[in-house]
């Protein structure tokens, strides 16, 4: 290829670049402002469905009776777990390909999709995207493990009852709190850009390694921080600022609001360069965060299990005691897929 043909194609190709940013930064503002919409209007206080969830023991409590019509169930685990056991009237898609057109299609509007994973935290990830499409949707906080004992259950149960890495009680640093928001129904240029994006990026969640569904586990962060690994990790801690300094904190981590996660002034703090650790108290709060941050290009993952997975906290009895009273009947047959 001559050098004038070569300048040519690098002329072509910047020229095509810059036709595409104000693309992009549509698309960025679009998917920002809903998220602000979203997480600036998730309920936090007693009473509903806080931080989009429910307990495994409050799922079968509404399903005893006659809410259970008022319920969706989307179950995201492997077939062969889904196979294996699964509540009745569950329907099975994969963690992948949740926002496929075809998927889409077949989650009711004008019902409460509750989404189920192993632990909670992929279905959290899916829960976020869902609402951020204009779904009613929570998930169950403890995953499968809340619903009935599985073959999983024991690992979970021995993380938990195992966390004792260190914390530390420092205050927080201020920042920019959110005005407090109703859901909306997103737009059809929203619908469109969001799902189209989020297609592409729960396409690329990595499937094993130590990051596998945008997780990492309390041991492994653990040791990286121990081993020069700080400045490689942004830790972003999403509890209310009592927990954070009364019930203690990764070292060096940075707190606010999941609300207020998506207000400009506190955005604009997260590092580019950085892998964000996003930390709750049992990581479906920070997986749905994780959802808004990889859509807007940024590399994040969740805490596995959240601050249960790396220390003893008040939420710790609440979480064991969900899982050690689950003991609801599930399906072993195939189910409609």
């Amino acid at each position: 290829m001559s050098s004038k043909q070569m300048e040519r194609d690098r002329g072509e190709s910047c020229a095509h670049k810059r036709s595409e940013q104000p693309v992009l930064e549509r698309y960025h503002q679009i998917i920002s402002e809903r998220a602000h919409v979203v997480l600036a209007s998730t309920p936090m206080s007693e009473g509903g469905f806080i931080a989009n969830g429910i307990f495994g023991r409050e799922l079968a409590a509404k399903f005893a009776g006659e809410a259970a019509q008022d319920f969706f169930l989307l179950d995201i685990r492997r077939r062969q777990d889904f196979e294996r056991g699964h509540i009745a009237g569950a329907v099975r898609t994969d963690f992948y390909r949740w926002a496929e057109p075809e998927n889409l299609d077949r989650l009711p509007p004008d019902r409460k999709i509750v989404v189920l994973s192993y632990t909670g935290i992929a279905a959290a990830q899916v829960v976020c995207g869902l609402r951020l499409l204009g779904y009613d949707a929570i998930v169950v906080k403890t995953g499968m493990n809340g619903w009935s004992r599985n073959q999983r259950t024991a690992e979970v149960l021995g993380h938990i009852q195992s966390a004792s890495f260190p914390v530390e009680r420092k205050p927080p640093e201020p920042y920019v709190p959110a005005t407090e928001m109703e859901f909306q129904t997103p737009s059809r240029e929203e619908i469109a850009v969001i799902a189209a994006r989020a297609r592409d990026i729960f396409r690329r969640t990595p499937r094993g390694g130590v990051f596998r569904y945008n997780t990492v586990d309390a041991a492994h962060l653990h040791d990286e921080l121990q081993n020069g690994g700080r400045d490689k990790y942004f830790i972003l801690d999403l509890r209310r600022e009592e927990d954070f300094e009364g019930v203690g904190h990764i070292g060096g981590s940075s707190q606010v609001d999941f609300t207020a996660a998506m207000v400009e002034e506190n955005f604009r703090r997260l590092p580019r360069q950085r892998k964000i650790v996003v930390v709750c108290y049992t990581g479906n709060l920070a997986a749905q965060l994780v959802t808004v941050l990889r859509l807007l290009g940024r590399d994040a993952v969740a805490l596995n299990l959240g601050m249960v997975g790396w220390t003893r906290t008040p939420t710790t009895r609440l979480y064991l005691q969900d899982i050690e009273s689950a003991d609801n009947p599930v399906v072993d047959r195939t189910g409609c897929d």
